[in-house]
């Protein structure tokens, strides 16, 4: 295959950028699907180094699955029971009371770490566009059984991706709508495979495991974990079967252990209002989320300046960061565009760049924009800013 084609998914981008930015940080990195429809996942580093990865709409399968490969001799179900999933970061605090209790080593404790955080980063690099925000922390609320090199996980994942493509599985995403390994596989037409069974077209033993094994209850993730091979061997021995429309996808639920707890009240989600930032360098787009988002402000950033228009004028923010030095355009010719369109004649529009002179600054507001602001962002000043403009900015 010519890698030369393959394109890094967005995801290890952004990862890769921020890993520069923040070298030696502590903190969590927040990531939301494009659509905002899957749960967000949480990855934690600290001083740089990459301690766990959770979150996602299978997060206890997930557990289950890593703990079933690490760890065979561990009852999962009596695992669960323990769990307190309303915590944040349950499942470490979970496997060290399985480690206190001599129920696992610290060896498989950190060998099923290193599987959660896989399994989370492979479905990121799966989103086409997912929204990544920074949180600094002190401290973390659990204590690091791993310290890993997001670089060499990173690196891991796209080898991975690049082998999918050489087994002769990319166009796996265009046959399957909405593709992931997270999906479940089921015979959907039983009367065909029953029919190949009479042709003898597959064995016996085949016709049986195809009938026990999808049953659309296990995803390919975990079909790999039952059938002990890889995924990419489970998709190529289901592949004809596709294609001849025997067997289909499904979503499926995570697991949910009978003895929690269910809240029945969805804890209320305060959205202040959206901020959008039009710069080229996604590094600026992460740092304005990790300053924006905790005061309850949605931060829409926009890589794309030609493109910015179209999206500006379907969301209609209440703010807008402009970047004054970008490829194909500039920020005065964009900020004079806008002010002649009736949607943003009132918005505020502050220009972003790394100059900061007089005659910046008066061209500046030449061209219809309320503020001026230097980069990079610095927090107090992107407050000032958004107090002044806005009318509930509260900083938490």
């Amino acid at each position: 295959m010519d890698t030369s084609t393959y394109l890094t998914p967005k995801f290890i981008q952004d990862l890769k950028h921020l890993h520069v930015l923040f070298q030696q940080a502590t903190g969590e990195l927040v990531v939301t699907d494009e659509l905002g429809i899957e749960p967000d996942c949480y990855i934690y580093f600290y001083l740089g180094r990459l301690v766990y990865a959770t979150g996602g709409k299978h997060r206890v399968r997930r557990l289950a699955r890593s703990v079933r490969q690490h760890s065979q001799n561990v009852n999962i179900q009596n695992l669960l029971d323990k769990a307190h999933p309303y915590a944040e970061a349950w499942e470490l605090k979970l496997i060290e009371s399985t480690i206190q209790e001599e129920q696992i080593t610290i060896e498989q404790a950190k060998a099923i770490i290193q599987s959660n955080i896989y399994e989370v980063f492979y479905r990121l690099a799966e989103q086409k566009q997912p929204k990544c925000s920074w949180k600094p922390l002190e401290s973390l609320p659990f204590k690091p059984i791993v310290a890993l090199s997001a670089m060499q996980m990173l690196d891991s994942i796209l080898a991975a991706q690049q082998k999918w493509q050489q087994a002769g599985l990319s166009h796996v995403q265009n046959m399957i709508q909405g593709f992931s390994l997270d999906l479940s596989p089921y015979v959907a037409n039983p009367d065909q495979l029953k029919i190949m069974l009479d042709a003898d077209a597959i064995s016996s033993k085949t016709y049986s495991s195809l009938k026990k094994i999808l049953n659309g209850t296990n995803t390919l993730w975990d079909l790999s974990i039952i059938m002990r091979c890889s995924t990419i061997a489970v998709m190529r021995s289901l592949l004809p079967f596709v294609v001849d429309g025997i067997v289909a996808f499904r979503e499926i639920q995570d697991w949910i252990s009978p003895n929690w707890i269910l809240s029945k009240e969805t804890p209320k989600i305060i959205n202040k209002g959206l901020i959008a930032c039009i710069d080229d360098s996604p590094q600026i787009g992460m740092e304005m989320r990790r300053i924006i988002e905790p005061l309850g402000y949605e931060v829409l950033a926009i890589t794309e300046p030609l493109q910015s228009v179209s999206t500006l004028l379907e969301r209609k923010p209440d703010l807008i960061f402009l970047d004054l030095v970008m490829p194909n355009t500039n920020g005065y010719e964009l900020c004079t565009f806008l002010r002649k369109t009736t949607t943003f004649q009132d918005i505020p529009i502050v220009i972003l760049t790394g100059r900061d002179g007089m005659i910046d600054r008066v061209r500046a507001k030449m061209s219809g924009s309320s503020d001026f602001m230097s980069k990079p962002p610095d927090q107090s000043k992107v407050l000032q800013i958004l107090r002044k403009f806005l009318q509930n900015v509260d900083a938490e």
